[in-house]
Order: C-alpha cells, then structure tokens, then sequence
C-alpha cells in the first residue's frame, strides 16, 4: 500500500479500496481513533481516500507510517467481526431463541405456585399494582425538558 506522508501537517494518506473495506467498517475505525488522530475520507468510485491527521504536532515520519498501519489493522478487525456476525447470524438467532424459551420455563410454561393463584394473593398484587402505576403517575415529570438540536440524518450511502 503506498502512503503519502507529510511531516509538516503531520498527516498520512493512503487509498482503501472499496471491495475490501466497507464504509461502516471505516466509520467504526475512524471512532476507535478520534483521540488519536483526525480521519478524514473521501469517496470515490472504486475505493475511500483516507488521511489520517495526528494529533501529536511532533509525529515523525516513522509515527506516521506506524499510525497508518494501526489504522489499517483496525480497519480489518472491523471487517472480520462484520464478517463474523454475518456467519454466525443463524446460529446466534437459535442460540438466543433458546435462552427465551428456557427463561420463561420451555416450551411449556412453568404454573405459578398453589398460593400464587389464590383469591387473596391476586386481590394483594392488583392493590400493588395500583400503587406503582399512581406512585409513576406522581413522579413522572409533566413536562421533558429540552434535549437540544437533533443531529442530522446521516447521508445515503455516503
């Protein structure tokens, strides 16, 4: 891969091409690297043009060079576990079907115990209920407060 680096900005530029790294993959490394570096990138036909800016004023050419590669490493390891999920999406699926179904007590759910179905529990859990639902009503703030601007929605496909 060819790197272009400048030591004066100090930044380092190289091209990833678009049928090996995906967009979301690049959004995700750039996050992981915020501290670290600006990343900036820019779309193309074939491939994302990528420019790393340290944050470091006195990265030497050698840190530039390492930064690329730590970049691109991660890069790949975002693209592995997008990989990874898209393999294991089914058996992910039946793994946590299962864990629902055994959490609720299989296929047939469990009956509650004797003395939980009798007249005067069902009359107690009722007053229980009436109270949480009042005690929510009471402190439920009447008015929310202003959350400030929304972010814009990010572009389609880019």
């Amino acid at each position: 891969m060819r790197l272009e680096i400048d030591p004066q900005e100090p930044s380092v530029s190289f091209s990833a091409p678009k049928s090996v790294y995906s967009q979301d993959g690049l959004r995700i490394a750039a996050h992981v690297f915020a501290t670290r570096a600006e990343v900036l990138v820019a779309k193309y036909r074939d491939s994302y043009a990528v420019t790393l800016k340290s944050k470091r004023r006195s990265a030497s050419q050698a840190d530039l060079e390492a930064l690329a590669g730590e970049f691109l490493n991660e890069l790949l390891n975002q693209e592995y576990r997008f990989l990874v999920g898209r393999f294991n999406h089914k058996i992910s699926g039946l793994i946590v079907t299962q864990v629902l179904l055994a959490a609720r007590g299989g296929e047939q759910a469990v009956k509650p115990p004797s003395e939980e179905r009798s007249a005067e529990f069902q009359a107690a859990v009722a007053v229980l209920m009436k109270e949480a639902e009042e005690e929510a009503l009471r402190t439920m703030p009447k008015r929310i407060a202003p959350q400030g601007r929304p972010l814009p929605p990010a572009p389609e496909g880019g």
